[in-house]
């Protein structure tokens, strides 16, 4: 038997009418989520540097060295 999960043991038994039901007039369903890390070609809103990696840091997008860890 090994450790890894299967998506089966996270489901939570809503089906996709449940979740229908629940949605807001846009689609979603009143949640909002953000990213933490994205990668592609990005600037640093703190440094104005270029970035392929970034992190949201209090609601901007920033290069691993301006991110506050």
């Amino acid at each position: 038997m090994t450790d890894d999960a299967t998506l089966s043991d996270f489901a939570t038994g809503r089906s996709d009418e449940d979740t229908d039901e629940r949605r807001d007039a846009d689609g979603t369903d009143g949640v909002s989520s953000l990213s933490t890390y994205a990668w592609g070609e990005y600037v640093c809103s703190r440094c104005d540097g270029a970035a392929e990696r970034v992190w949201r840091d209090d609601g901007a997008v920033v290069c691993p060295d301006c991110k506050d860890w």
